[in-house]
């Protein structure tokens, strides 16, 4: 299933429980924090937060500012008239830990952010939606001497004292909280900036130069990432390969097709396949027999040149800067070596890693092909037979059932320690999001922060681009998206164009000369 077709911020099943009799309030807290879904918890918690603090504020005669409410957002929430006997214009964090272990280092980068992003705004409420021990509370208090700005902390007994002025309300929205988030979703994307896609592009690309600079990256890459260079589509590859199997057994009964009749048919073949081919792959391995993978690898690199401008910015990304690592590892959902070849063109060491026990050398990019590895030059490796592991429709099943196979754990350990960046990827393949969704649940802090990052194209109706009801529906469409990757850990940088990429790349980098 799509995340397109997906239905949204949890609306398809249960993410909590409805009010109880006998619940009370800090017990429906520790229920959210403690939900099955991470991100879910996190925006539930957040949305949660706002609407009882807006009507605590509300009868103050105060204001609450959230996203797209009017003033630059430095924080999740902004009180323009303080709170309570705390006046002035105060910035509020909200921090969820869902672990007994909570870490300082987490409240320590919150502060420092808040200190170098501050602007004109001297306080900051940090708000710990969890029983905040002694001890913790005494180091943050210990740090407030050195801060050029006042913090204030708050924990769950200060939120379960203000959510307790309006229990009734706080029923309502706790009961009513998928409701109430699809609604302010639509509504922050219906005031939402033309170009707050851009602002939110330039945030993400500074942020994952901070995480190069810390050699953390790892890239995913999928068929876009190959397709510049003219490597066959995945579609295009099954639907030759089964008009080919189809021709082979007329030949055998002295039936001939027309070689230019062979492309008519491949082209509907495309067609009729959509975007799910992995029906027809179940007989193409037994139907070609011993010529399967040199028919594979015909097609694939048919029209293929060696490089583009992609993979050139992939490949000078990978190249360390001084004293530093670069990319930490590369994982490829293709199967074509043309990664390698750059690689190799610009003197980077690199080992292809394509089977069980395969390991990279510490001086060594690993390339990991989780899907399989059919390189044009095949003397150049070892061991390649049985080595396209998702070929076939039950090939995509074995990958699916066996949690313990190397390449699920090895995207899987990518995903839990690393910042993953994801490249010519639709994002719609259910293993990969069954393993993000599993990396979200197996971390062990700042639960609430999405730590990777997927490239996408934007949905536009250009033809229509001028009329307000679809620019609306571009909006809202764009918001949900987001949504819906953010509760799997990932956030959007969105492109209007392909050719967007590589200028994206030599940013990350630390080229900035295209801002």
């Amino acid at each position: 299933m799509s995340g397109k077709n997906r239905v949204l911020l949890g609306l398809n099943q249960k993410k909590h429980q409805i009010w109880r009799k006998g619940m009370d309030i800090r017990e429906a807290l520790l229920e959210l924090v403690n939900s099955e879904s991470v991100r879910y918890s996190y925006i539930a918690i957040e949305k949660l937060i706002i609407v009882m603090m807006r009507d605590y504020l509300e009868a103050q005669d105060k204001r609450l500012l959230a996203e797209n409410e009017g003033m630059h957002i430095v924080s999740d929430m902004i009180l323009p008239d303080g709170i309570d006997n705390e006046g002035g214009c105060i910035a509020a964090e909200i921090k969820v830990y869902r672990h007994k272990r909570m870490s300082l280092r987490i409240i320590y980068d919150t502060i420092g952010h808040f200190s170098i992003n501050r602007g004109k705004i001297n306080k900051l409420l940090l708000i710990v939606v969890n029983e905040l021990p002694e001890e913790i509370r005494n180091r943050i208090e210990e740090k407030k001497e050195q801060l050029n700005f006042e913090l204030i902390i708050w924990d769950i007994d200060d939120l379960v004292r203000i959510f307790s002025n309006n229990e009734n309300l706080f029923i309502e929205t706790y009961n009513n909280l998928n409701t109430v988030l699809l609604k302010d979703t639509i509504n922050n994307a219906i005031l939402r900036n033309d170009n707050t896609y851009l602002e939110k592009r330039k945030k993400y690309v500074e942020q994952l130069h901070i995480q190069y600079e810390h050699d953390n990256i790892v890239l995913f890459l999928g068929a876009g990432a190959s397709s510049a260079a003219k490597i066959a589509t995945w579609d295009t590859l099954i639907s030759e390969l089964f008009v080919a199997l189809i021709d082979k057994q007329l030949m055998a009964n002295n039936i001939q097709i027309e070689k230019k009749d062979k492309k008519k048919i491949v082209k509907a073949v495309i067609n009729q396949n959509g975007n799910s081919p992995l029906l027809q792959t179940r007989f193409l391995r037994n139907g070609f027999e011993n010529d399967f993978e040199e028919l594979v690898r015909e097609i694939l690199y048919r029209n293929a040149v060696d490089s583009s401008d992609l993979l050139e910015e992939i490949g000078q990304l990978c190249i360390p800067n001084r004293g530093k690592l670069g990319i930490h590892a590369i994982v490829n959902y293709n199967f074509d070596d043309l990664v390698e070849k750059n690689l190799k063109r610009l003197r980077v060491k690199y080992h292809s890693i394509y089977g069980e026990g395969m390991i990279s050398d510490a001086d060594e990019l690993g390339i990991y092909h989780v899907h399989g590895f059919l390189p044009q030059e095949k003397e150049n490796y070892e061991n390649l037979t049985k080595s396209l592991l998702v070929f076939s429709e039950e090939g995509y099943h074995k990958l699916m059932l066996e949690p313990y196979n190397w390449a699920n754990i090895s995207q899987l350990n990518y995903m839990i320690n690393n910042t993953c960046l994801f490249i010519g990827l639709s994002m719609t393949d259910p293993n990969m999001r069954r393993l993000l969704e599993i990396a979200a649940l197996k971390r062990t802090e700042n639960d609430e922060a999405c730590q990777h990052y997927a490239i996408m194209r934007r949905f536009r109706l250009k033809e229509l681009a001028e009329v307000d009801s679809i620019k609306n529906f571009e909006r809202v469409n764009e918001t949900l998206q987001e949504s819906f990757f953010k509760e799997l850990g990932v956030n959007v940088i969105w492109i209007d164009e392909f050719e967007e990429i590589p200028m994206i790349l030599k940013q990350i980098k630390g080229n900035y000369e295209s801002y």
